[in-house]
């Protein structure tokens, strides 16, 4: 079984994603305490989510070893730790503390990582990371409000992170195949270099990444190369389904481009829509309550949209803590909806998902088909809730009104 850390919960289900479309079963868990009376037996893996990617180091490193255990007590025998395609993280961490941290109790000693995900648009060449054609320094993640990308070179990005020694597997040797990656493998090993930062431009790059890994006890990176390495394994026959179609609530705390053109989208085809808006002086509760009042108004079977995202002009100007209020008031509305009967929602960003999963008390959920790339819908069996807990820039344009609105017409029709 392949058990997965990963270090948010959108990056979770991304991850999830990519294992059960290459074939596998897979749970996802919200959390690392998951006892196997909560695990399917039948998973060929399991991916824990956590929301360790802002914690202190320390924190972040207690937290994911105590999902390693939890994982080798569910009986996995393949570890992967799971962080963003654009290698999220301050100077300090968290993806080199936790990698080393992790490889230390696996007996790791030469960690491969990359964050090349070519399906999402993010590859590697000599070290420096792409979104699209652009360098990850010259994208919109430069000025991320919590985690702002300022290098392009993830061997660079990774150093001040680590204790051990980072270097670089190279194009000219990923494309010389897995025979020639195992010999720098052993040569990094033999060198003292615990890190290898590997290259990878496309799928096959990654296929042949995956190969060359199979019996490397941990391997660290996007979702794009633990889906080559789940490739690698028998798939199971399981069916993937999606949830009935019904009445779906979006909520969006996301402030990415592309949350924003779909939340546009969705107000541009006249859907109900209803924008949090903090003053100085709203608490959580108030501004929760005012956004559930509107929701119950409106005509009974009607989906629609709840957000706090904005440009970055608008954060700009909000109220010192804004961010960590939405966060709550994201979480308060969820669970109000939930007590209201609402079954389907869709959730964008991952801070915003990671409060609602923390107010729904969400713990174990089965994987289902993807309602956009990278952004499956899960299904909480414990409450019958059915989600998408969707990274900032996942999706396309019209995700929203394609999960709330035309579902809905189809559900009638």
């Amino acid at each position: 079984m392949i058990g997965v850390i990963a270090d948010d919960v959108t990056g979770a289900t991304d991850v999830a994603a990519a294992l059960s479309r290459a074939g596998l079963r897979t749970l996802l868990s919200l959390t690392e305490d998951i006892g196997a009376h909560e695990a399917d037996s039948g998973a060929d893996a399991v991916v824990i989510g956590l929301k360790t990617r802002s914690l202190p180091a320390a924190e972040a490193v207690d937290r994911s070893l105590a999902a390693l255990d939890a994982l080798q007590h569910l009986g996995a025998d393949r570890f992967y730790l799971k962080y963003c395609s654009t290698f999220d993280s301050t100077a300090e961490g968290n993806i080199g503390p936790v990698t080393e941290a992790l490889a230390v109790r696996l007996g790791a000693r030469t960690v491969v990582t990359t964050p090349a995900a070519p399906l999402h648009g993010r590859t590697v060449y000599q070290g420096h990371l792409f979104v699209g054609d652009a360098l990850l320094d010259e994208t919109h993640m430069r000025e991320h409000p919590i985690t702002p990308m300022r290098d392009s070179s993830v061997p660079r990005l990774l150093t001040p992170q680590v204790g051990g020694t980072v270097g670089l597997l190279p194009l000219e040797i990923v494309r010389h195949g897995a025979a020639r990656i195992r010999e720098r493998i052993e040569a990094a090993h033999t060198d003292g270099t615990a890190h290898l930062v590997a290259d990878a431009v496309s799928a096959d790059d990654l296929a042949a990444l995956a190969e060359a890994l199979d019996d490397a006890p941990l391997v660290a990176g996007s979702a794009g190369l633990i889906g080559e390495i789940a490739r690698r394994r028998p798939p199971s026959d399981a069916a993937v389904t999606g949830p009935p179609a019904s009445r779906t609530a979006i909520i969006a705390g996301s402030c990415s481009r592309r949350t924003l053109e779909q939340i546009a989208r969705f107000r541009d085809e006249g859907a109900p829509a209803y924008k949090v808006v903090a003053a100085p002086g709203d608490t959580a509760t108030g501004l929760a309550g005012r956004a559930l009042a509107w929701w119950d108004a409106q005509p009974g079977e009607a989906s629609g949209l709840l957000y706090s995202s904005s440009t970055a002009e608008e954060r700009e100007a909000s109220i010192a803590g804004a961010a960590e209020l939405y966060e709550e008031v994201a979480g308060l509305i969820a669970d109000g909806l939930a007590a209201r009967g609402v079954s389907r929602m869709l959730i964008a960003g991952g801070e915003t998902s990671g409060a609602v999963i923390q107010a729904l008390g969400t713990r174990v959920a089965v994987v289902g088909e993807e309602a956009a790339l990278g952004a499956p819908w899960i299904h909480d069996v414990a409450r019958d809730l059915h989600l998408v807990l969707k990274s900032g820039n996942f999706g396309d344009p019209d995700l929203f009104v394609d999960v709330a609105l035309r579902d809905a017409v189809e559900a009638r029709s």
